[in-house]
């Protein structure tokens, strides 16, 4: 049972889901399907798959539930390995820039899982990620390539209104990020 140095998005997607209880693959496809599809869209296959291997790696365990009419189905639960994997991802800053802000919602989505901190270090990296891409987009604008077309200004004007609208979305949630992480800190000293 030894633990791979990087699990796929999607196993750490299926602990972050377990991380709130018991569930069967078609249980976390229902919940993954309710909450997470916009961020991380795993399909049933890949849920399936990765339910076995995080068992086989000892990140959950798996039982079988009998039921009546229906055949036996397979329920998983994370483990205490599963919960220091997990939320070593989520604190985990350094995002791979290909995967855009998706990585970074889904993590957001799952932050509770992880201490307080880590949400607001998730928040602070990717405002970085943004602000270097709003700069080498504004750059481009203030230098276009020889050829450039209307749709080549068309497409750069719309990466520079998305990354300054989503700017303005990272400093509007900091505030709460920083409430909470403060809440979370006080529950703690007083459990």
């Amino acid at each position: 049972m030894e633990t791979p140095r990087r699990l796929t998005t999607t196993e750490y997607a299926m602990l972050g889901l377990l991380a709130s209880g018991e569930s069967s693959g078609y249980d976390l496809a229902r919940a993954a399907d309710r909450s997470i599809r916009y961020m991380w869209a795993p399909s049933r296959s890949q849920i399936y798959k990765a339910l076995p291997r995080l068992v086989a790696l000892g990140l959950a365990t798996s039982r079988e539930v009998e039921q009546r009419g229906r055949p036996d189905k397979a329920v998983y639960r994370i483990t205490r390995a599963g919960r220091a994997t997990l939320r070593a991802w989520l604190e985990d800053d350094t995002e791979a820039s290909q995967a855009g802000g998706t990585v970074f919602l889904l993590k957001l989505f799952l932050a509770g899982a992880a201490p307080p901190e880590a949400a607001l270090r998730q928040l602070e990296a990717y405002r970085s990620r943004l602000e270097h891409r709003l700069d080498a987009f504004e750059g481009m604008e203030r230098e276009p390539s020889d050829g450039q077309t209307v749709y080549d200004r068309i497409a750069l004007a719309h990466g520079i209104a998305q990354a300054r609208a989503t700017l303005g979305w990272v400093e509007s949630v900091r505030p709460q990020l920083e409430r909470e992480a403060r809440r979370r800190r006080r529950s703690a000293t007083r459990g």
